[in-house]
């Protein structure tokens, strides 16, 4: 996987996201979008070619993230995505679930929590190449 889309409305927390990323894997490109509109731009513009997406589920107003993960669910069904909040409600959890994401990552984030989601996609995708 060379190009990962991260989809956060919290600059700050995109960069952590990014660095971390780098931190597990040596990617191509990692593209940073902070509202919906703009991650619906990205995901039909297949110039872009975007190997996994990491998703804030809260991105411009609560559980938004859900809309835009069942859009990309039926635009890429193949598109791996990892959802990324503070939500940990068993409802909210099971809701989200309920859609399939390939991982549920609770903030804060850290290398582990992303190396399991690299983990995750590569095991998808079988294309994933760790770094050191």
């Amino acid at each position: 996987m060379n190009r990962f889309l991260i989809i956060e409305d919290n600059k700050l927390m995109a960069e952590v996201l990014s660095q971390i990323i780098r931190k597990c894997i040596s990617p191509k490109e990692i593209i940073k979008v902070s509202n919906i509109a703009s991650a619906q731009k990205l995901i039909i513009d297949s110039s872009y070619k975007i190997d996994a997406i990491f998703l804030d589920l809260n991105i411009e107003k609560p559980l938004d993230g859900l809309d835009l993960l069942s859009y990309i669910k039926r635009t890429l069904p193949n598109m791996p995505v990892s959802i990324i909040t503070s939500e940990n409600e068993t409802e909210v959890v099971k809701k989200v679930l309920s859609h399939q994401p390939n991982d549920y990552l609770i903030k804060p984030l850290s290398v582990q929590k992303v190396q399991r989601s690299l983990a995750k996609f590569k095991a998808n995708s079988g294309t994933v190449e760790t770094g050191s």
